[in-house]
């Protein structure tokens, strides 16, 4: 055999071992009736804790502080500055200067100036659309024609999947104590404890009834999430080529309706949602 080969095989085991390691993410939680924690590790490393307390039901409400007593206001004597001055006797209107007399008819000229100048004034121009530009109508329109909404939620679906392939979620050690209810509940309880055992998803799940009543409402686990470099490049690529040929698709009916200016006829229903969205 070859060395060439040898590197060959070498690189190939490399990439299979960086492909498909799994890198472990844990999240170990404890939720009780005075509070919530929540730790992420990654491997035995934790990145990130949470705390959350909220108040217990055991502790009195503070009692509303009650107004001060207001005192009634003394009695003070008037300032002279308020006093209020007396009118001259020997006053007469004959002697108030001129000027003042001809100040209210100069300032009763201002409001006239300002009106002549308000509707001198031109209304804005309005910007034109650009003609390369949908309208919230035709865009909307589009992607309700029956063939791209069937292509769109088809290709939606199939992301989807490939995103939620991406993690493989496991609980472990799972819980939830403290149960109470009528003895027939919990016996209806612990039935439906037993038939969530036979599924793979939530078999490390337990309903624990509180028979004798002497344990307080809690649930606690871990939450494992694995996740490998080959599952996340699979959905890279499926969400970049349906993602792709959607958009090449809606480009082309955009040119056209730019083009000739006619959009497709949608039925009812599919009218009646359009109305909706666009809220005319």
């Amino acid at each position: 055999m070859s060395v060439f080969s040898l590197v060959l095989i070498l690189v190939a085991i490399i990439a299979a071992v960086v492909l498909l390691f799994p890198v472990v993410f844990r999240l170990d939680f404890h939720l009780t009736e005075s509070g919530f924690v929540a730790d992420l590790f990654v491997f035995k490393k934790r990145l990130w804790n949470y705390t959350k307390e909220w108040k217990a039901k055991e502790d009195p409400e503070p009692e509303p502080e009650q107004p001060a007593e207001e005192k009634p206001a003394e009695e003070t004597a008037p300032s002279p500055a308020s006093q209020t001055p007396q009118a001259d006797p020997h006053f007469r209107e004959d002697d108030e200067p001129r000027a003042s007399r001809l100040e209210p008819e100069a300032s009763s000229s201002e409001p006239e100036a300002s009106t002549s100048e308000s509707q001198t004034s031109y209304p804005k121009a309005k910007r034109p659309q650009s003609p390369q530009s949908l309208t919230e109508r035709e865009f909307w329109t589009l992607l309700l024609t029956p063939d791209i909404d069937e292509r769109g939620l088809r290709y939606s679906k199939k992301i989807l999947n490939s995103f939620l392939n991406v993690f493989q979620v496991r609980f472990r050690d799972c819980y939830v104590e403290g149960i109470r209810m009528d003895y027939k509940s919990m016996g209806y309880g612990a039935a439906l404890n037993a038939m969530l055992k036979g599924y793979p998803f939530l078999e490390d799940w337990d309903l624990r009834m509180d028979w004798t009543r002497d344990h307080d409402l809690q649930s606690a686990g871990h939450i494992e999430a694995t996740i490998n470099l080959c599952r996340t490049v699979w959905f890279l690529t499926v969400s970049s080529v349906y993602g792709g040929i959607f958009a090449f698709v809606f480009w082309r009916r955009r040119a056209a309706v730019l083009k000739t200016g006619e959009l497709p006829e949608l039925g009812y229903v599919r009218t009646k949602i359009l109305n909706w969205l666009v809220e005319e």
